[in-house]
């Protein structure tokens, strides 16, 4: 009889603990969920400093050529292909978008200022993701696009889109030509 009592205490014990890992398992597993959720403060957006932009060359006689791209999980290339592609000069301006890109913080008011668009140079990657800025002054900039693409979730025939915007910080001399990859 002893023995049994001790088979059924220990029975016991031994289910006690394992529900107490599922619990836990359970909890850590909302914390995380809750965690992911949390807002983040944006960054609020300065003033556009158009005295730094207006000193800029307006031409110069250097080139970019570049190509954008990730690779998937699986090791797939996909490419920026047909999507525009930005050059933007550096200020405290872009700099400040890029601090947003690099942390994840968004920026308040999430648009530009509208006297940004003249500054900026755009052109369209090609089907493998290639591009070209000619006519670019010296100086700093960033090179930006997307490399988005889809993948089918399983339920009801949704698609999530994957990958997002790539960006590089490139320095430029007067007639130099310079190659770059932009990628994660």
């Amino acid at each position: 009889m002893l023995f049994t009592e001790l088979e059924a205490v220990e029975s016991f014990l031994t289910l006690e603990v394992r529900e107490m890992r599922g619990i836990a398992v359970l909890i850590g597993g909302c914390v995380a969920m809750f965690a992911g959720c949390q807002t983040v403060e944006p960054i609020e957006r300065m003033s556009f400093p158009e005295a730094e932009y207006t000193v800029l060359p307006a031409t110069g006689t250097a080139r970019i050529e570049g190509q954008a791209f990730l690779k998937t999980i699986g090791g797939d290339v996909k490419t920026a292909a047909g999507n525009a592609v930005y050059l933007n000069p550096v200020t405290s301006y872009s700099e400040q978008w890029y601090a947003s890109y690099v942390t994840g913080r968004p920026l308040d008011p999430a648009e530009p200022d509208p006297r940004l668009s003249k500054y900026i140079r755009e052109t369209t990657a090609d089907g493998e993701g290639r591009f070209e800025f000619a006519d670019v002054p010296a100086g700093e900039y960033f090179v930006t696009t997307r490399v988005v693409w889809g993948v089918p979730t399983g339920s009801y025939g949704t698609i999530s889109q994957q990958g997002g915007t790539v960006t590089k910080r490139i320095s430029i001399k007067e007639g130099e030509v310079i190659k770059i990859i932009i990628t994660r």
